[in-house]
Protein backbone atom coordinates (compact mmCIF):
# COMPACT_ATOMS: atom_id res chain seq x y z
CA UNK A 1 0.00 0.00 0.00
CA UNK A 2 2.86 2.20 -0.08
CA UNK A 3 2.67 3.13 3.94
CA UNK A 4 6.11 3.05 5.68
CA UNK A 5 5.86 1.21 8.89
CA UNK A 6 7.84 1.06 11.99
CA UNK A 7 9.77 -1.71 14.08
CA UNK A 8 8.43 -5.04 13.11
CA UNK A 9 4.60 -3.97 12.06
CA UNK A 10 4.15 -6.94 9.19
CA UNK A 11 0.60 -8.30 10.42
CA UNK A 12 -2.32 -6.85 8.32
CA UNK A 13 -5.16 -9.37 9.33
CA UNK A 14 -8.45 -7.95 10.06
CA UNK A 15 -11.29 -8.87 13.14
CA UNK A 16 -13.23 -11.80 12.89
CA UNK A 17 -16.74 -11.74 12.56
CA UNK A 18 -17.26 -12.94 16.30
CA UNK A 19 -14.30 -10.16 17.35
CA UNK A 20 -15.91 -7.72 15.20
CA UNK A 21 -19.14 -8.21 17.03
CA UNK A 22 -17.69 -7.81 20.60
CA UNK A 23 -15.87 -4.84 19.38
CA UNK A 24 -19.06 -3.28 17.82
CA UNK A 25 -21.65 -4.12 21.13
CA UNK A 26 -18.78 -2.84 23.48
CA UNK A 27 -18.53 0.13 21.84
CA UNK A 28 -22.41 0.55 21.69
CA UNK A 29 -22.49 -0.11 24.79
CA UNK A 30 -20.30 2.41 26.05
CA UNK A 31 -21.74 5.01 24.17
CA UNK A 32 -25.04 4.76 25.04
CA UNK A 33 -23.42 4.83 28.74
CA UNK A 34 -21.63 8.31 28.14
CA UNK A 35 -24.91 9.52 26.11
CA UNK A 36 -26.47 9.49 29.72
CA UNK A 37 -23.55 10.45 31.87
CA UNK A 38 -20.62 12.13 29.94
CA UNK A 39 -18.56 11.25 32.85
CA UNK A 40 -19.48 7.37 33.70
CA UNK A 41 -16.93 4.67 34.13
CA UNK A 42 -18.69 1.66 32.10
CA UNK A 43 -18.13 -1.66 32.41
CA UNK A 44 -18.21 -4.83 29.85
CA UNK A 45 -17.61 -8.25 30.31
CA UNK A 46 -15.69 -10.62 27.34
CA UNK A 47 -16.43 -14.15 28.18
CA UNK A 48 -14.54 -15.37 25.40
CA UNK A 49 -13.51 -18.68 24.63
CA UNK A 50 -9.85 -19.73 24.79
CA UNK A 51 -8.36 -18.48 21.24
CA UNK A 52 -10.83 -15.51 20.75
CA UNK A 53 -8.22 -13.49 20.24
CA UNK A 54 -9.49 -10.81 23.20
CA UNK A 55 -6.10 -9.01 23.01
CA UNK A 56 -5.94 -8.00 19.28
CA UNK A 57 -9.70 -6.94 19.51
CA UNK A 58 -8.91 -5.09 22.82
CA UNK A 59 -6.64 -3.39 20.79
CA UNK A 60 -8.81 -2.55 18.04
CA UNK A 61 -11.16 -1.76 20.68
CA UNK A 62 -9.23 1.01 21.60
CA UNK A 63 -8.02 2.28 18.62
CA UNK A 64 -11.58 2.65 16.92
CA UNK A 65 -12.68 4.65 20.66
CA UNK A 66 -9.78 6.76 20.57
CA UNK A 67 -8.35 5.28 23.69
CA UNK A 68 -4.68 7.34 24.24
CA UNK A 69 -3.47 5.64 27.74
CA UNK A 70 -4.85 1.91 27.85
CA UNK A 71 -3.79 0.26 31.19
CA UNK A 72 -4.04 -3.73 31.41
CA UNK A 73 -4.07 -5.61 34.80
CA UNK A 74 -3.63 -8.97 34.35
CA UNK A 75 -3.96 -11.93 37.30
CA UNK A 76 -1.75 -14.41 34.65
CA UNK A 77 1.95 -11.88 34.23
CA UNK A 78 2.88 -14.95 31.75
CA UNK A 79 0.21 -13.46 28.84
CA UNK A 80 2.59 -10.31 28.66
CA UNK A 81 4.31 -11.62 25.95
CA UNK A 82 1.46 -11.53 24.01
CA UNK A 83 -0.19 -8.44 24.52
CA UNK A 84 3.48 -7.06 23.04
CA UNK A 85 3.52 -8.86 20.41
CA UNK A 86 0.01 -8.08 19.16
CA UNK A 87 0.89 -4.37 19.70
CA UNK A 88 4.10 -4.60 17.67
CA UNK A 89 3.38 -6.81 15.06
CA UNK A 90 -0.20 -5.24 13.64
CA UNK A 91 0.47 -2.75 11.05
CA UNK A 92 -3.19 -1.35 13.16
CA UNK A 93 -0.87 0.01 15.63
CA UNK A 94 2.10 1.37 14.55
CA UNK A 95 3.48 4.09 16.69
CA UNK A 96 1.85 2.40 19.94
CA UNK A 97 4.13 2.31 22.75
CA UNK A 98 4.33 -0.73 24.73
CA UNK A 99 5.64 -0.59 28.56
CA UNK A 100 6.33 -3.37 31.34
CA UNK A 101 8.11 -4.69 33.47
CA UNK A 102 10.62 -6.46 31.55
CA UNK A 103 10.93 -4.14 28.27
CA UNK A 104 13.35 -1.43 27.67
CA UNK A 105 10.77 1.71 26.99
CA UNK A 106 9.53 3.05 30.86
CA UNK A 107 6.76 5.16 31.26
CA UNK A 108 8.75 8.63 31.51
CA UNK A 109 10.68 7.79 28.57
CA UNK A 110 7.01 7.44 25.90
CA UNK A 111 6.09 9.99 23.17
CA UNK A 112 3.00 11.54 25.15
CA UNK A 113 1.63 12.37 21.67
CA UNK A 114 0.91 8.90 20.73
CA UNK A 115 -0.94 5.73 21.78
CA UNK A 116 0.97 3.63 25.22
CA UNK A 117 -0.37 0.62 26.56
CA UNK A 118 1.06 -0.46 29.86
CA UNK A 119 1.02 -3.87 31.32
CA UNK A 120 1.19 -4.93 34.33
CA UNK A 121 0.56 -7.54 36.88
CA UNK A 122 -2.68 -6.74 39.28
CA UNK A 123 -0.56 -7.61 42.34
CA UNK A 124 1.92 -5.71 41.80
CA UNK A 125 0.35 -2.46 40.26
CA UNK A 126 -2.58 -2.41 43.21
CA UNK A 127 0.10 -3.94 45.89
CA UNK A 128 0.58 -2.38 49.03
CA UNK A 129 3.83 -1.15 50.33
CA UNK A 130 4.28 -3.14 53.75
CA UNK A 131 6.30 -0.84 55.12
CA UNK A 132 4.34 2.59 54.99
CA UNK A 133 0.94 1.05 54.09
CA UNK A 134 0.89 2.87 50.44
CA UNK A 135 1.28 2.28 47.12
CA UNK A 136 4.64 0.83 46.06
CA UNK A 137 7.16 4.43 45.24
CA UNK A 138 7.75 2.10 42.11
CA UNK A 139 4.27 2.11 40.46
CA UNK A 140 2.97 5.85 41.81
CA UNK A 141 2.73 6.80 38.35
CA UNK A 142 0.39 4.00 37.53
CA UNK A 143 -2.31 5.41 39.98
CA UNK A 144 -1.73 9.29 38.75
CA UNK A 145 -1.90 8.54 35.00
CA UNK A 146 -5.29 9.26 33.87
CA UNK A 147 -6.16 6.46 32.03
CA UNK A 148 -8.75 6.30 29.02
CA UNK A 149 -9.60 2.23 29.47
CA UNK A 150 -8.90 -0.31 31.92
CA UNK A 151 -8.67 -3.71 31.27
CA UNK A 152 -8.48 -6.80 33.66
CA UNK A 153 -7.10 -9.81 31.76
CA UNK A 154 -7.31 -13.53 32.87
CA UNK A 155 -9.91 -12.25 35.55
CA UNK A 156 -11.06 -15.54 36.68
CA UNK A 157 -7.99 -15.82 38.12
CA UNK A 158 -8.06 -13.79 40.98
CA UNK A 159 -10.94 -11.46 40.89
CA UNK A 160 -12.69 -13.10 43.74
CA UNK A 161 -9.75 -13.20 46.36
CA UNK A 162 -10.20 -10.25 49.21
CA UNK A 163 -7.14 -8.71 48.21
CA UNK A 164 -8.88 -8.27 44.90
CA UNK A 165 -11.96 -7.22 45.81
CA UNK A 166 -10.25 -4.24 48.06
Amino acid sequence: TGKRLGGTHHETFGLRDEQAEAVNRTLAYYRSIWAEDANAAPRFLWNAKMRFGKTFATYELAKRMGMRRVLVLTFKPAVADAWQDDLESHVDFDGWQFVARNVDLEYEGCDPERPIVCFGSFQDFLGINKETGGIKARNEWVHLEDWDLVVFDEYHFGAWRDSAKR
